[in-house]
Formats: C-alpha cells, sequence, structure tokens
C-alpha cells in the first residue's frame, strides 16, 4: 500500500490515465447497440480491444520511460523520415484511389470515409498520421532549443530563420495528411506547431498577424459558402462539402451528413441529469465508439457523466502542464506545450462538435475514443511526460538535501 501511494505521489500521471481508461473501455462498451457490423461482427467485445490497447500503450509508456528522453530526441530525425514516408505512401495511394483506379491498389493500404489514412495490420489499423503528430512536436521542440541556444539576441533575422526552419518540419506531414483528406489530423498538426512558436519565445506580433490571417480567411470562406457555393466547393472535396452542410442543417440534412449530428442531439438532448441508462439507444448515429463517444457517455448516463469525464480530462490536462512547467528543460517545455495544444485543441472540437457548435471533422476524444494508433501515439508522450517528472523530482529532491 505504501508503494502504491508512492507511485501516485510521485506519478500522478498514472493514476490518472487509469481512470481515463477505465471510462473510456465503459463507454465503449454502452455504445455496442450503436457500433455498426461492419466495425466489427461482435461490437459487445470491442471494448476488451480498447482494454488490450491500454495494457500494449502502458508498455509501450514503460519502454519509453526507460529509454529516456535523451534517446528520443537523439533519433527523433529517422523517426520522422519513417513516418514521412508512410504518409507519402498513403497519399499516394489517395491520389491513385480517387482518380485513377478508383479503389486501393498499395498492398495493406486502406480507405475510409473518404480518407486514405490507415495501414491494415494483423489485428490493427495503423494510423501513421497519429504517430507523426507526437514525431513532429518532439522535433520541433528540439529545433526550438538548438535555436535558441545558438542565436542569444533576437532579432527578425533570427526570427524569420526560426519560421523558417519550423516550417520546413510542419508543411511536408501537414501536406501530405491533407492530401490523404484527413483535414482533421492536419488541423491538429498545425494547432501543436502553433503551440509551440507560443512557447518559443517570438514576438506577440507574429501571433497578431497569424491570428488576423486566421480571421480573414475564415470570414472569406463563409462568404464563398454562402454566396459563392460553386467556389467555395471546388476548393474542397465533395466529402467536406456534405459534412459543413450537415453541421450548418443537420435537420434539413437529415437524410444524408445531418443524421449524424441530428439523432445524437436527439439522443443525449433528452438525457437529462442522468441519462437514459445502460446502452440506451434513442436514436442510432454512426462513429459512436470513435468520435460521438462524448455523446454516447451523455446520452446514457446524462449531465452528471459528462461532467466526471470533463473532470478526468481536465486533471489530466493540469498534471501534464505542471510536469512541464516544473521542468528545467526548455525542450521539455517545448514539448509539453505543442502536446498539451494538440490534446486540448482535440478535446475542445471533439466536444465542440458533439454539441453542434463546431464542424464534424473526424477529431476524436483523446484516451476515450476507441483506437489504438491515437492511444498508443498519446501514450508515447505520457512516456516521456514520467520522465520529465521523474528528472523534476530528483532536482526537488537535491535541492531539499541542499
Amino acid at each position: 500500500m505504501e508503494k502504491l501511494k508512492k507511485l501516485i505521489t510521485d506519478q500522478p500521471l498514472i493514476p490518472v490515465v487509469f481512470v481515463l481508461a477505465c471510462i473510456s473501455c465503459f463507454a465503449i462498451w454502452n455504445a455496442a447497440p450503436l457500433i455498426s457490423s461492419k466495425v466489427t461482427s461482435s461490437p459487445n467485445t470491442l471494448w476488451i480491444k480498447q482494454a488490450v490497447f491500454y495494457i500494449l500503450s502502458a508498455i509501450v509508456v514503460y519502454i519509453v520511460y526507460r529509454i529516456g528522453n535523451e534517446a528520443i530526441y537523439d533519433n527523433i530525425w529517422i523517426i520522422y523520415g519513417i513516418l514521412i514516408g508512410l504518409l507519402v505512401i498513403l497519399a499516394l495511394d489517395h491520389f491513385l484511389y480517387n482518380y485513377v483506379f478508383y479503389k486501393d491498389v498499395i498492398p495493406l493500404v486502406h480507405t475510409s470515409n473518404g480518407a486514405t489514412s490507415w495501414i491494415n495490420l494483423p489485428g490493427f489499423s495503423l494510423q501513421p498520421s497519429e504517430f507523426m503528430k507526437i514525431a513532429m512536436i518532439i522535433a520541433l521542440a528540439r529545433v526550438t532549443k538548438e535555436h535558441n541556444d545558438y542565436y542569444l539576441i533576437k532579432s527578425l533575422e533570427t526570427e524569420l530563420r526560426y519560421i523558417g526552419k519550423c516550417l520546413a518540419v510542419v508543411l511536408p506531414p501537414t501536406i501530405l495528411v491533407y492530401l490523404q483528406n484527413d483535414s482533421g489530423v492536419a488541423m491538429i498538426l498545425l494547432v501543436g506547431f502553433v503551440f509551440v512558436m507560443f512557447a518559443s519565445g517570438l514576438r506577440g506580433q507574429w501571433f497578431a498577424f497569424g491570428i488576423s490571417a486566421l480571421v480573414i480567411i475564415i470570414g472569406a470562406g463563409a462568404y464563398l459558402y454562402v454566396y459563392q457555393p460553386d467556389i467555395f466547393a471546388s476548393l474542397m472535396s465533395a466529402h467536406q462539402v456534405k459534412r459543413f452542410a450537415g453541421w450548418l442543417d443537420p435537420e434539413g440534412t437529415i437524410a444524408d451528413e445531418g443524421y449524424q449530428l441530428f439523432y445524437s442531439l436527439l439522443s443525449y438532448g433528452t438525457a437529462g441529469w442522468f441519462g437514459h441508462g445502460f446502452q440506451s439507444v434513442i436514436k442510432s448515429f454512426p462513429e459512436a465508439q470513435t468520435d460521438f463517444i462524448f455523446a454516447v457517455i451523455l446520452t446514457d448516463f446524462g449531465y452528471i457523466g459528462g461532467i466526471i469525464t470533463v473532470l478526468a480530462i481536465v486533471a489530466l490536462d493540469v498534471t501534464i502542464l505542471r510536469i512541464g512547467f516544473e521542468s528545467t528543460n526548455d525542450r521539455d517545455k517545448y514539448m509539453t506545450m505543442g502536446i498539451i495544444g494538440m490534446m486540448m485543441f482535440q478535446q475542445i472540437w471533439n466536444m465542440g462538435m458533439i454539441l453542434g457548435l463546431l464542424p464534424i471533422t473526424g477529431i476524436t476524444l483523446p484516451f476515450i475514443s476507441y483506437g489504438g494508433s491515437s492511444l498508443l501515439s498519446y501514450m508515447i508522450s505520457i512516456g516521456m511526460f514520467l520522465d520529465v517528472n521523474s528528472q523534476n523530482n530528483i532536482v526537488k529532491n537535491r535541492n531539499i538535501v541542499v
């Protein structure tokens, strides 16, 4: 018991992740009646598969922790290069699928819901873009640390050089992921990039410029959608245009893209404080185990279930931020900002699209939604945060002794 208490005190991330694992498996179990037979022939056992993913992820966490962050930083360009190669293969297959052969032609590559993002392995579908999220942030953290150590005096020239270095890391995977028709992960990559830049010490004018550009782009997009729909459609895929229509008018597009959002709103909108109960089905909606897992929690366990889930997620975010900010290594702080930025963006966007506030883009809820690649990738970062926390504890104990 004393060892358990010490573990919880020394590594608070472990109990927080354990709570999220329990919520995830239980929520996926509750989603079983909503899961299509196309996903699995035995939906009631899908939560067991998620539990296996968590067990495998725990092993990965231990391996990463034992290897240490230094070795990962030293070899990040090799990892980054391998993942870029996989993304090129997926982007190429997506092009061949949509414009030449109209089917997947590269062995093991799989297209689903309009996106070519998966490599089918025995018993597991690998999504390289999920691992690229973590690899890109680690690479950016290394670039930022090396740049700031070399250029002690900041100027417009040094800042432009830094931005150029970062864009050389960020743009290749972002473009390749977008070419796979996975706009959700592409947005996550860009958000992670912005958070690392924010932590790097760049002057505020750069962010004011970026925010202004974003507002202009969103405004232009809204104008084109309302007044020039043909031009808007030419800039996006048919699948993305339908998703916009389904978001803006779910009831009017209930026979097409709107039914997922409309039926989920109908399900949890009547759940009240305590929900409809275990494995309730008010209206069926797709992707209940992945993109819409939070809708399942709200439907079955109401506001109480939603509040408990949000509190667990906030506990994770706060714990990661505390660990990162306590580190004496700037590289770890940059990595922390990038990872937490991506996670919070996913959390906010996923819940926002469930509530109908944001477009449905296939962004999952980290640590809760079903999926091996997303879980394994973020658990790699958990292993790194455990290492950072261990170093923090060593520094604290040394200061106490002194």
